[in-house]
């Protein structure tokens, strides 16, 4: 029988098939190289900073600003604490920490996820205790409607996520922390986490007011909303100012808006809104005072007025007709509120003079005027003769008119 023999195999063949071993092992050894080498230079991130006088709160907003570290603290740990000076080249976090952290009570712990944990004092016993919780959930309405975009903060840090569009969400926090749940037009809902990893949160409406409300004719709405020409007044602008008339208050606040006052005792104030509208029907504008039409407004006091609002254009006046031609004026007095009762006194008082008057010629000064102007371009001769000055009649009027006026005003409200 024959043997089966095996085809010789030439020592090129052998070299190149030893090289191509050493070739993967070398890689292999080189791959796992990076890898040690990627996790140590992940762990030991080396920043440099250079502050002066800083508070430590601004140093470890720096610190995260130029590395991948989060910090987790409360307001109280680092309150009252002394300034301090750090200036480092290309240090780790932890040497940062050690130099702003000296003599200051507060000690730190970084967990896996580069999350640092500051605290203070006794707190600071349990740290190394610290463990991390992956925490997911679901946020809802009231309703039961997932809710989408949802803030999710861990309170004391700028760490948190967002939910997703079926309210969905999922954060790795330490066992303790305490989340905050944030959306628009939602009251905030705070949930300490205790080791818990799944949550499921409900938000409620916020019964608060969103931004500036504006009162319209048909309502309220947001002032950013309103696409008409309406300027708000508050009562507390109107209160700051001496003035007996609400409408006097106004003067000079608003744009288009003139306010004509005659001097007379309790005169009621010209109001003209962006000139005058009619010829014929009258200019005064419409006031509504709480949703009541009012033709003077000269008994509300200042002081109870929440706001003034001066609907100028069209659209704003739309639901008020013809009588808005002229514009409307939108008062909000104060109502009545549950608890204590309050009783509130204000008084004013003060002088009123005129000033800035102009100079007017004496009797002899007038009196040489006249006759010069007689004697170059009348009749030649003087008009008002010596002995008529002798006899007197040299009158100030000014001081005879205007005199200086004494007024005062006084509120009392419950």
């Amino acid at each position: 029988m024959k043997k089966n023999e095996t085809a010789p195999v030439s020592a090129t063949v052998l070299f190149y098939l030893k090289i191509a071993r050493i070739m993967k092992l070398t890689t292999a050894l080189l791959l796992f190289a990076c890898l040690q080498v990627s996790a140590t230079g992940w762990s030991q991130e080396r920043i440099t900073l250079k502050m002066t006088a800083a508070e430590i709160k601004k140093v470890l907003f720096a610190i995260e600003k130029k590395s991948d570290y989060r910090f987790l603290f409360t307001e109280e740990a680092i309150k009252g604490k002394p300034r301090v000076n750090i200036d480092v080249v290309q240090a780790t976090v932890n040497e940062v920490l050690d130099k702003i952290l000296a003599n200051t009570g507060i000690s730190y712990k970084v967990l896996g996820t580069n999350l640092v944990v500051l605290k203070e004092g006794i707190q600071a016993i349990n740290i190394a205790e610290q463990q991390e919780v992956r925490v997911s959930g679901k946020v809802t309405s009231a309703n039961g409607e997932p809710l989408a975009g949802v803030s999710v903060l861990i309170k004391g840090t700028r760490t948190g996520t967002t939910t997703d569009a079926n309210g969905n969400f999922s954060l790795t926090v330490p066992d303790d922390a305490v989340l905050i749940f944030s959306s628009v037009g939602y009251e905030n809902s705070e949930i300490a986490v205790n080791g818990q990893s799944t949550l499921s949160v409900t938000l409620k409406q916020s019964e608060k007011l969103q931004d500036a409300v504006v009162v319209i004719g048909y309502g309220t709405a947001r002032k950013k909303d309103l696409t008409g020409s309406v300027a708000s007044v508050t009562g507390a602008e109107l209160a700051k100012q001496p003035v007996l008339t609400a409408t006097q208050a106004v003067q000079g606040k608003v744009a288009g808006v003139q306010v004509i006052t005659s001097g007379d005792p309790n005169a009621l104030p010209i109001i003209r809104i962006r000139g005058t509208g009619t010829m014929l029907a009258g200019a005064n504008p419409l006031y509504v005072v709480d949703g009541v039409i009012n033709d003077d407004i000269r008994n509300i006091n200042s002081s109870d007025i929440v706001s003034m609002e001066i609907l100028k254009d069209a659209s704003a006046t739309a639901i008020y007709g013809v009588r808005a031609a002229n514009g409307v004026i939108l008062i909000t007095t104060k109502k009545g509120k549950p608890g204590k009762m309050l009783i509130n006194y204000d008084a004013t008082v003060g002088i009123k003079e005129a000033t800035h008057l102009v100079n007017m010629a004496g009797a002899n000064q007038y009196a040489g005027y006249i006759n010069e102007a007689s004697i170059y371009y009348g009749s030649g001769d003087s008009i008002v003769k010596q002995s008529t000055l002798l006899s007197g009649g040299n009158t100030d009027w000014y001081d005879e008119i205007l005199k200086r006026g004494f007024f005062q005003n006084h509120n009392l409200s419950l």
